[in-house]
C-alpha cells in the first residue's frame, strides 16, 4: 500500500537512506532539507525508484515555513509518517562547545523536530491515525561529556516522545523513538576517535524500517551498545563519571 510519508533532514546520511527504502515501497514522499543540490540528487533517486516526490528547501528551525510547507503536502496527501530525522552536533575538541553552537543545536535539535510534528498533531487525532518517529540518540542514555548539548538534546527528544506516545494512544497514533549507535554519515566522518560497532547507513535504515512497520515503541541498535549503557547507568556514579570522562573528544 503506497503511503504518505514526511522526511526531515532528507539530503544526506540516514534521512536519504530512509527516503530511498520508501522509494522502493511506492510511497508519496515530502523531503525536506537545507541543502539544495543534495536533496535535488535524492529526489532525482527516490522518483527513478517510482515514488512521488516533493522535496523542500527548509530550515526545521524555520516554524511559519515548515508548517506551511507540511500542512500544504497533508491537504494533498494526508500524512501516514512522518520522521523527525533532522539534527547537528558539534565537537569539544578545541574546548568547551560555544554558546552559539549550543543555542544552533537545541534549535535544531528539539524545536526543530517540535516545529515538524506539531502541524499535525491535530490531523492526525482528527484522521484517529498516523505514525510519528522521533530519531534520538544513544546519547539519550547517559550525558556524553564530548556532547553536552547534542546529549541535552536528544535526551529531550526522548521525553517528548514517550510523553506523546502516551497521549496519542487513545487516538490510534503511533509514536517510535529511534535511537541509533555510530552511523557513518559526513557527521561521524568529522570524528578522529574509534567507534565501534560503527554502521553503514542503508543498514541502519532498514532497522529503522522493520522497527517502525512492527510499531516497536523504541527502535535501538546496536543492541549490543544499548546493554553497555544501560550497566553503566547503574553503577556508582564515580564510576561513570570516570568512565565518561576519559571518553575522547568529538
Amino acid at each position: 500500500m503506497k503511503k504518505n510519508i514526511i522526511i526531515t533532514g532528507a539530503s544526506s546520511g540516514l534521512g536519504k537512506e530512509l527516503a530511498l527504502n520508501f522509494a522502493k515501497k511506492k510511497a508519496n514522499l515530502l523531503l525536506i532539507a537545507r541543502n539544495k543540490s543534495r536533496l535535488n540528487e535524492v529526489a532525482i533517486l527516490a522518483t527513478k525508484y517510482g515514488a512521488k516526490v516533493i522535496s523542500e528547501i527548509c530550515d526545521v528551525f524555520d516554524k511559519d515555513k515548515l508548517h506551511k510547507i507540511i500542512l500544504d503536502f497533508d491537504n494533498n496527501y494526508p500524512v501516514d509518517l512522518i520522521i523527525a530525522n533532522a539534527g547537528v552536533s558539534a565537537g569539544t575538541s578545541q574546548g568547551s562547545e560555544s554558546l552559539a553552537q549550543f543555542h544552533n543545536i537545541l534549535n535544531i535539535n528539539i524545536y526543530g523536530v517540535i516545529n515538524s510534528i506539531h502541524p499535525l498533531l491535530s490531523k492526525f487525532k482528527d484522521r484517529k491515525s498516523g505514525q510519528i518517529a522521533l530519531v534520538s540518540s544513544m546519547a539519550a542514555l547517559h550525558a556524553l561529556p564530548s556532547a553536552p548539548a547534542y546529549s541535552c538534546s536528544k535526551i529531550c527528544v526522548k521525553y517528548y516522545g514517550d510523553a506523546l506516545r502516551a497521549e496519542l494512544r487513545k487516538y490510534n497514533v503511533k509514536v517510535n523513538i529511534i535511537f541509533p549507535g555510530y552511523i557513518k554519515t559526513a557527521m561521524t566522518e568529522k570524528n578522529n576517535f574509534p567507534m565501534p560497532l560503527l554502521m553503514n547507513c542503508d543498514k541502519a535504515a532498514s532497522k529503522i524500517v522493520r522497527g517502525l512497520e512492527s510499531n516497536n515503541a523504541y527502535i535501538i541498535f546496536p543492541k549490543v551498545i544499548y546493554l553497555v549503557m544501560k550497566l553503566l547507568n547503574i553503577a556508582p556514579l564515580y564510576f561513570q563519571d570516570k568512565v565518561f570522562a576519559n571518553l575522547p573528544k568529538k
